[in-house]
């Protein structure tokens, strides 16, 4: 079972209506005109697409944050980049903070109205992946006056509790969430931008005996790592094991990432015990421009994309 998962793309609109500078869109707008305009170059995003293609996944699932203030273009944009490959790719796409950035887009319910067929209906979402493993996707979404943090709710979390009461050791589940249930040792969290629930999440999901990978986005930088090694079984059977996988941001340009920071591709073997194939594709180029000189290219008003553009897969595991 192969799965690609990005997240966090961002796509946004810098023109706005009067009315909608009186709701908390002044704040991230302001930001957008500022600062995250000149850092995401959205002209990846075709490419992106059709490098996933190219790796024939039997699934795609997104991480959220596909809008910046979730505005009704946006989400048309959304769909433009996204709906041609879910004829043939199923898709799940779970809410992030900036999909729900307003209560008016909230009450209006947008991403589930303008992204149909790709926002499941109703949270926790499941499907069944091989006879083994399982996805859970989860909705912690919620719109906020001035922080970023995120909730599962009550309803939402009991019935989470009871899906994962009912697996087995020999049982595996892929739980997609936008925020983070933990981040790896080293890296700086905030109480306003973290989910509400992470540490009681991160109890339930250390009591559960199944293998759990959990794949999110949110913070802007893709990573990979064990929680607790201790909990596979001997002769590198892992079973129990809980990892996870930040999907990063495919659009977000950087000296370490002058051409955004790709998409994960997640092989899934038909033993839950057994190993889990990461490729991380990153877009490189043959230019000879260093990564700050690529920078400044990219930072022209067009943001062109590179003629000369293609892939890395960096291994993992």
């Amino acid at each position: 079972m192969r799965l690609a998962l990005i997240g966090d793309v961002h796509l946004y609109k810098l023109d706005l209506q009067p009315k909608q500078w009186l709701s908390r869109r002044v704040i991230g707008h302001t930001n957008l005109l500022l600062n995250r305009r000149y850092r995401f170059n959205h002209s990846l995003l075709t490419p992106l697409m059709e490098k996933i293609k190219e790796t024939k996944p039997d699934m795609l699932v997104c991480s959220g944050d596909v809008t910046t203030t979730s505005l009704e273009d946006e989400f048309h944009d959304v769909a433009h980049h996204f709906k041609p490959l879910s004829k043939e790719v199923p898709t799940v796409i779970v809410p992030g903070n900036h999909d729900r950035y307003t209560f008016r887009s909230r009450r209006k319910k947008r991403i589930e109205a303008l992204l149909e067929g790709l926002v499941p209906d109703s949270f926790p979402h499941y499907r069944r992946l091989t006879d083994r493993w399982h996805l859970i996707a989860l909705d912690s979404a919620i719109p906020q006056i001035l922080f970023s943090r995120g909730a599962l709710g009550k309803k939402q979390y009991t019935a989470l509790e009871m899906q994962l009461g009912g697996l087995t050791k020999d049982d595996a589940v892929v739980l997609l969430c936008h925020y983070p249930a933990a981040c790896p040792p080293g890296v700086p969290s905030s109480w306003t931008h973290n989910l509400a629930e992470d540490r009681s999440l991160r109890k339930l999901l250390d009591d559960c005996p199944a293998r759990i990978l959990y794949v999110h986005g949110h913070i802007h930088q893709p990573w990979y790592w064990v929680a607790d090694a201790e909990r596979g079984q001997p002769n590198g059977d892992a079973r129990g094991q809980l990892a996870y996988l930040n999907a990063g941001s495919p659009c977000l340009t950087s000296s370490k990432y002058p051409l955004g920071q790709g998409f994960w591709q997640i092989d899934l073997p038909d033993d839950p015990g057994g190993k889990v194939a990461l490729t991380h594709f990153v877009p490189q180029s043959n230019s000879i421009y260093g990564p700050a000189r690529m920078k400044q290219k990219l930072a022209r008003a067009d943001h062109t994309i590179i003629e000369d553009l293609h892939w890395h897969g960096s291994t993992v595991l």
